[in-house]
C-alpha cells in the first residue's frame, strides 16, 4: 500500500513539473530564421562562336566553351556590332526555353538561352552595360510563348478606323503618307517592352501582302499581345536603328487612343 502511494505521489511531482500553473503564460518560443543562403554571383562566360543566324529581330548564334556548345539568342544591337564565326564573345546570365520553335529560322532548339546581358569579348566591361535591360525582360516572350498564339486577323475581320487607313493602304500610299500623322486599328501581335525607353508594337490588321502586311509602332503607351487597338503616330520611313534595324515604315511617337 505504501509502495502504491509513493508511485502514485511521484506521477503528481511528474505532471505538475511539465505543466504549467493555472493562470501561469507560457513563454513563446523564438521563431526559427530560415538558414542565410548566400546567392553566387553570375558566372562571366567567355566563349567562341561556332555558326550565327540572323533572324528578323534576334540573332542566334551557337557559342563554344571549353569544348560545351550551346545556343544563345540575343538582339544585335547588346553585341554593338556585326559578329561572325571565330569571333568571340562575354555573357552573364539568361533565360532558358526548351523545344523553341524559331518562327524566323524555321528551327527547334532543344534547348536556348536567351541573353541580354552579352558583348564581344573586346568591347567595354558586362556591368558598363547600362543601356541592356534585365534578364526578365526576356521573360515576356518566354510567357508569351508558353500561355499563348497569338493570330494574325483575317481580312475583314478588323474594321478600319474612322478617318484612318489600313495596313495595306499605309504601304500603297507611302510617299504621300511619310512624315504625316497617321490613324490605324490593328491587333497587337507583339510587343517589345523598354527597349531605347520605348516599347516597340508589331500591329497587323488582315491587310497587306507579306512582308507588307504588319507595321511596328514606337509608343511610351503599353498593350498586350492579342489585343485589338487605334494608334496614332508620325509615319516615317527608311528608318535605320543600326545593328540590322531597318524599317521601310515605322510610327512613331505614337499614341494608343483610348
Amino acid at each position: 500500500m505504501k509502495t502504491m502511494k509513493t508511485t502514485i505521489l511521484m506521477m503528481i511531482l511528474l505532471v505538475t513539473s511539465i505543466c504549467p500553473a493555472a493562470g501561469e503564460q507560457q513563454q513563446p518560443q523564438p521563431e526559427k530564421q530560415p538558414p542565410v543562403i548566400e546567392q553566387e554571383p553570375e558566372k562571366q562566360h567567355t566563349a567562341t562562336i561556332v555558326e550565327a543566324r540572323k533572324g528578323e529581330k534576334y540573332i542566334y548564334l551557337e557559342l563554344e566553351e571549353t569544348g560545351n556548345k550551346i545556343w544563345i539568342a540575343t538582339m544585335p544591337s547588346y553585341l554593338g556590332g556585326e559578329v561572325k564565326t571565330g569571333d568571340r564573345v562575354q555573357y552573364l546570365g539568361g533565360v532558358e526555353m526548351t523545344d523553341f520553335k524559331s518562327k524566323e529560322l524555321d528551327k527547334t532548339f532543344d534547348k536556348i538561352l536567351f541573353i541580354t546581358k552579352i558583348k564581344k569579348a573586346e568591347a567595354s566591361q558586362l556591368k558598363d552595360l547600362e543601356h541592356v535591360p534585365a534578364d526578365n525582360y526576356h521573360s515576356q516572350f518566354v510567357k508569351q510563348a508558353k500561355d499563348q498564339t497569338i493570330l494574325a486577323p483575317a481580312k475583314g475581320e478588323i474594321e478600319k478606323a474612322g478617318n484612318g487607313k489600313n495596313i495595306e493602304e499605309i504601304f500603297a500610299d507611302a510617299e504621300k503618307l511619310k512624315g504625316r500623322e497617321v490613324l490605324v486599328r490593328a491587333r497587337v501581335m507583339k510587343i517589345s517592352k523598354n527597349i531605347l525607353s520605348k516599347n516597340w508594337l508589331t500591329l497587323q490588321d488582315g491587310t497587306g501582302t507579306p512582308p507588307d502586311n504588319k507595321l511596328t509602332a514606337t509608343t511610351l503607351d503599353t498593350a498586350s499581345a492579342g489585343d485589338i487597338i487605334t494608334v496614332k503616330g508620325i509615319l516615317k520611313a527608311d528608318v535605320n536603328f543600326g545593328a540590322g534595324y531597318f524599317y521601310k515604315l515605322i510610327l512613331e511617337e505614337a499614341v494608343i487612343i483610348k
